[in-house]
């Protein structure tokens, strides 16, 4: 026997770990690949065969790249993903309809944040990545680690897990044309964020906003910024935006920056008359009413951190643009605006966010209207009442008194 038969007898000598095999009801064996107690794929049927030393040691990396230590060549992005990869996917997604519809900022954003998970290392310090992960590997435990790495920001861990879950929903052609998810279950979804639903960004109140004005004074730029927000409603993406070439009279009228791709609206606003005479005191120098200490238009951005540090000077850090739109459509609910007013001022179209603001108010004006119809017959007369003393007492009330 020659010495390369000696060692591939040898070879197959080799009683070859996390191997589970399963016989057949007709005496066939199955072989998979079983590590820590989790199956990633089924070998080929001849153990002796070069294609299944191939799988078995493909299968073998995947499952140590996982669960120990690194010992191979660092992982990287070039060059195109492999299909069947965490890296594939996002390649998909980012070539989607459902990602190009978005605007250019959000597609940005949204950009880095899947770069941001395919470098993250499978384990702190290693040199596997996520981003070469078969996606049968990427599992809830997998997601909520992706999700964990950015526990010390909670609004990064969940900005996380609300892009996965739309990576997860790709879809490609099918075999009948249709449109099918290449993820058939979207794993992400069985993930919980961070963050607890809370009612948001603070409210604003009209003596937050005297405070404010107060301490800027009604000819600042400070005080023109809050009061178009005041009297249109407007976002921070607006406000960055408007000037004179929208005027129409005693009207505005502007495409809203938000959607402005997907489902674009333009709405036409009644100019208010303090905000009329407050623009009158800020005579318009070009296209934007708000402008910088160079002349030149606010980014959307740099508005937002300068609305921000204008509410930081007058002592009002919880405050933002936000909450002035906020404390708007609360005054106005509170007034009786109906739903169709708050959509029509804000450019809602479904009507559900106008009954966030209504419904409060509708429930208060309820409650008051019930808590006048409580009556509790003979006893609610023993009880003082607002007129002095008691409607009427029980015979022995004024023994029991003495």
């Amino acid at each position: 026997m020659t010495a390369p038969e000696l060692l591939d007898e040898d070879l197959a000598a080799i009683d070859l770990p996390y191997i589970e095999k399963n016989v057949s009801r007709h005496g066939g064996v199955r072989r998979y690949f079983r590590y820590e107690g989790k199956r990633y794929g089924r070998l080929p049927d001849d153990p002796d065969s070069e294609e299944f030393s191939r799988e078995y040691w493909r299968l073998r990396r995947i499952a140590e790249g996982e669960g120990q230590a690194d010992d191979g060549a660092k992982d990287d992005l070039s060059g195109r993903p492999q299909p069947g990869t965490f890296r594939w996917l996002c390649s998909l997604y980012l070539a989607s309809d459902a990602y190009r519809r978005l605007d250019k900022t959000t597609q940005a954003k949204r950009r880095a944040i899947i770069d941001a998970m395919l470098l993250e290392p499978l384990k702190p310090g290693g040199k596997r990545l996520y981003a070469n992960m078969p996606l049968a590997a990427l599992d809830v435990k997998n997601i909520e680690v992706l999700r964990d790495r950015k526990a010390s920001t909670p609004f990064a861990a969940d900005e996380r897990l609300k892009v996965l879950r739309q990576v997860f929903e790709t879809t490609r052609p099918g075999r009948d044309g249709k449109r099918e998810k290449i993820v058939k279950e979207n794993r992400a979804r069985l993930v919980q964020p961070f963050r607890k639903k809370s009612e948001g960004h603070h409210t604003i109140t009209a003596e937050e906003i005297g405070r404010y004005i107060q301490h800027h004074g009604t000819a600042s730029k400070a005080t023109l910024a809050i009061v178009i927000l005041m009297y249109t409603g407007l976002r921070v993406s607006d406000l960055a935006t408007i000037g004179p070439q929208h005027r129409r009279g005693d009207i505005f009228q502007l495409r809203l920056f938000k959607n402005r791709n997907r489902g674009p609206v333009t709405l036409q606003i009644a100019i208010h008359p303090i905000l009329d005479t407050v623009l009158a005191m800020h005579p318009a120098k070009g296209m934007n009413y708000l402008l910088t200490e160079y002349g030149k238009p606010f980014s959307i951005k740099g508005l937002g951190n300068r609305v921000s540090d204008w509410f930081d000077q007058a002592g009002l850090p919880h405050c933002t643009a936000h909450t002035v739109r906020k404390g708007l459509a609360t005054s106005l609910a509170e007034s009786e605006a109906t739903d169709s007013m708050l959509d029509g001022l804000f450019g809602w179209k479904d009507g559900k966010t106008s009954k966030i603001y209504t419904a409060k108010k509708q429930q208060a004006k309820l409650a008051r209207q019930a808590v006048l119809r409580i009556d509790w017959g003979e006893m609610g007369n023993i009880l003082p009442h607002p007129n002095g003393g008691v409607a009427s007492q029980p015979e022995n009330a004024e023994k029991k008194a003495n």
